[in-house]
């Protein structure tokens, strides 16, 4: 189950993830530290957008990085945030409230950007929803460099598979590991669009729910090399997966990510 390129600058399906994003204390070092590991470039949206800062590759749109709300004290390192694509982002938060989880940003327009939404589902994993207008999602994915897989650990794995079902219409199917072990898979249409499993007690983050972003690299271990030379810290791995060698690691400002070897673009 390697992952595939996509090209795509229309709107994604509902219930597809469709764009991460993360908050940071430093911007400036966040951009930094990430154009240099995945050869980004960035758009600054001026201060109508408190200078969210999009991140291309090859020219497409691949995330946004923006800084952390004025006044926000929280001690706790931030999260890449994973959006899912809806046609209604105020049908989807009141369709999140009925299936048990927690609206916690309600929905908003963002500019001319789409309409967007923060949740949690019944476990305490957040996330966002996100209807698009001008601004469609993620143009590029499945290479080195971008979003290549999207996973949650929940402490409540029933409640949080009965949730997704029903607010994205995810079906549930298992691959097997390299090491024989049996992954949970969230499908649409018969295809994966992310992972899910049980949090485990260790580690950061371990404990609670949470979804994990994984990036796209050509060489794991020299990408390794570079994240621990920008600052960067290694929490687990290599270690391998149904879609290859993998690594879980946070920037230097502590935010965590994981990392997975793809080979070259092409």
């Amino acid at each position: 189950m390697r992952p595939e390129k996509v090209l795509r600058d229309s709107p994604w399906p509902h219930g597809h993830p469709c764009w991460v994003e993360v908050q940071v204390e430093h911007l400036g070092r966040a951009s930094a530290f990430y154009g240099q590991l995945f050869g980004w470039t960035y758009l600054d949206h001026g201060p109508d957008y408190q200078h969210y800062l999009t991140a291309r590759l090859d020219g497409r749109a691949v995330a946004d990085i923006g800084p952390r709300p004025a006044g926000d004290t929280t001690a706790e390192p931030s999260a890449w945030l994973v959006c899912f694509a809806v046609d209604s982002t105020d049908e989807a938060a009141e369709q999140i409230t009925r299936a048990g989880g927690t609206v916690l940003l309600p929905p908003l327009d963002v500019g001319t950007h789409g309409r967007f939404a923060v949740a949690a589902d019944p476990a305490g994993a957040t996330f966002a929803v996100w209807q698009a207008r001008a601004y469609a999602g993620t143009q590029i994915a499945g290479v080195a460099g971008s979003v290549v897989w999207h996973h949650c650990l929940s402490t409540d794995l029933e409640a949080s598979l009965a949730f997704y079902a029903d607010v994205f219409g995810h079906t549930v199917s298992r691959s097997s590991g390299p090491d024989g072990e049996k992954h949970l898979l969230l499908e649409l249409g018969g295809r994966p669009v992310a992972g899910i499993g049980e949090a485990g007690p260790e580690g950061p983050a371990e404990g609670s729910s949470h979804w994990r972003v994984r990036f796209g690299v050509a060489d794991l271990d020299a990408a390794l090399k570079t994240v621990l030379e920008l600052g960067g810290t290694l929490h687990e791995g290599p270690f391998g997966t149904p879609q290859g060698r993998c690594a879980r690691v946070a920037d230097e400002q502590g935010t965590p990510f994981e990392v997975l070897e793809v080979g070259e673009p092409v």
